[in-house]
């Protein structure tokens, strides 16, 4: 939470992220980054007291990245209340910078930096401005469901069920290890985890003996439940090689993050689907 205080006032702005912290509003190129607050005044302020934010977006937990992002604008002062007033600051964001954030931050949670400036405008009597810095961190889940709305990337939420079958709640435990895999950078882990929760889909499904049945058919004569069980064997097939190093085949293999991210993303996937299945 930043605090903005006015002395010769006697009265203080909280100010604190919004429980919908980010928007992205898309643009020709370029794009409208919003971020949203709650202010709070306390002490002895003005009720419906203008005051203009401003300030400017940085950006330093992401190695090897500019640190400025944009100024920050409000389009209207801020009238005071009691119980707290929204508050939103823009700036305008490249799909350039927007890639190079995607790549820089890696599937970890985005963590932005706000230098801002409160300036009260209903007197200038005094010094009418106070500044803060805000530490808004902002969840990899919200930061893809913003992504989504201006086309630069698709977010899909998997929501993995925990159960009391033991095989299953042992591969969701697997899906959530490798997606911290993933954040630390190591991806052949990621899927050899990826690996050991489809064994709970291929048990569930028989995968194996629906697979042997229907891996010499012409591919357009598989039912359904064939052309299932050819997917999940061909991806535990592809992730097996992970753990594996067999001389001149799976011993070659490299992984990279969106190797990864697939893996885990179509292991997560069929293991969802479970929950439909009788």
């Amino acid at each position: 939470m930043a605090n903005f205080r006015f002395e010769q006032h006697d009265y203080t702005l909280n100010v604190s992220p919004a429980r919908t912290a980010v928007s992205l509003q898309p643009g020709w190129g370029v794009h409208r980054l919003s971020l949203h607050f709650e202010v709070k005044a306390i002490g002895s302020f003005g009720k419906k007291d203008p005051h203009t934010f401003a300030g400017e977006l940085q950006i330093f937990d992401l190695p090897g990245t500019p640190t400025w992002i944009g100024d920050l604008t409000c389009l209207w002062p801020l009238g005071l209340e009691e119980f707290g007033t929204s508050l939103q600051l823009s700036t305008s964001i490249t799909e350039q910078q927007l890639r190079g954030l995607e790549k820089a931050r890696a599937g970890a949670d985005l963590t932005l930096h706000v230098n801002m400036k409160a300036t009260r405008d209903a007197e200038a009597d005094a010094w009418p401005a106070a500044q803060g810095q805000e530490r808004l961190v902002v969840p990899h889940a919200e930061w893809s469901r913003a992504l989504s709305s201006v086309d630069t990337s698709a977010y899909v939420d998997v929501l993995v069920p925990i159960t009391d079958v033991e095989g299953r709640s042992t591969a969701a435990r697997r899906i959530r290890e490798a997606q911290e895999a993933i954040r630390n950078g190591q991806f052949e882990q990621a899927v050899t985890l990826s690996r050991g929760a489809l064994d709970a889909v291929r048990e569930a499904n028989k995968t194996l003996q629906v697979y042997n049945s229907a891996k010499d058919k012409n591919p357009r004569a598989r039912n359904q439940a064939e052309r299932w069980a050819m997917l999940t064997q061909a991806a535990y097939d592809l992730c097996s090689g992970a753990p594996h190093d067999d001389a001149w085949t799976t011993e070659l293999f490299t992984w990279t993050r969106a190797d990864a991210v697939a893996a885990v993303a179509t292991a997560a996937g069929l293991l969802a689907r479970l929950e439909d299945l009788a």
